[in-house]
């Protein structure tokens, strides 16, 4: 069994999401600031016995490269020369949109913080194309 971080990266907050390999359900973790992200993320893999993490990269709804893909490649060749653990890509176009109408949906408050459900959503995503159903 392995253990998974979805990142749902944002120049100011950056959402994550913790599941495993074999029960696969994805389940909204926390939310970092940029600043603190990068003194807590080691401590974070540490905690959770993480093998593997998964970036949501952003695109247009052409599947075109935008300037937040940029922003986030820069990110995510950051995360590979901090971290020793393969580090996947996935699509996350509409999670935030989604995770923000399924918060409403079930009647919760605060609306907006939705980078946590959203790497949750791209998670979910990577392990349901990986594992299946």
């Amino acid at each position: 069994m392995k253990n998974y971080l979805g990142i749902d990266y944002g120049t100011s907050k950056i959402g994550l999401a913790l599941s495993d390999s074999e029960i696969r359900v994805c389940l909204p973790y926390k939310i970092l600031s940029e600043l603190n992200f990068w003194e807590s993320i080691l401590n974070i893999i540490e905690e959770n016995n993480i093998d593997e993490i998964v970036l949501g990269i952003p695109k247009n709804l052409n599947n075109e490269d935008t300037k937040q893909t940029e922003i986030t490649m820069n990110f995510f060749d950051k995360l590979k020369s901090e971290i020793n653990k393969p580090i996947h890509l996935e699509d996350e176009r509409m999670t935030s949109k989604f995770a923000n109408n399924l918060k409403k949906n079930i009647g919760m408050k605060n609306l907006g913080a939705e980078d946590d459900s959203s790497a949750a959503l791209i998670l979910d995503s990577f392990l349901k194309r990986t594992y299946g159903t």
